[in-house]
């Protein structure tokens, strides 16, 4: 049974898609996945997304996690190609009943 699994991402996407980091963004993407909802959550809620997905995006170099473990507090910083552009974000809010996170930017 398809579910439709929402994702929310800040900056992040605003950022690969070379809108300017400094406004602040909302970008919503919602998408469907032949799994049940609990499942693809559990991939996003884990760093998958981070670990898997995000990394085979062409704008993407590299991923990294600098603290934490999927949880409130985790930072993560991903760098753009060619290199020179980042961005890192800290999870502050973990809804696993919505199903969703929100993050703050860190910077570049």
């Amino acid at each position: 049974m398809l579910k439709q699994f929402s994702l929310v991402f800040f900056v992040l996407f605003a950022c690969y898609v070379g809108v300017n980091s400094r406004e602040l963004k909302h970008i919503t993407k919602e998408l469907e996945v032949d799994a049940p909802a609990y499942e693809a959550w559990e991939l996003y809620r884990n760093l998958g997304l981070i670990n898997i997905i995000v990394p085979k995006l062409p704008n993407v170099q590299s991923t990294q996690v600098l603290k934490g473990d999927g949880g409130i507090g985790t930072v993560a910083k991903t760098t753009f190609v060619p290199g020179n552009s980042s961005y890192t974000e800290e999870f502050i809010v973990i809804d696993d009943q919505k199903k969703g996170e929100s993050g703050k930017s860190l910077g570049r």
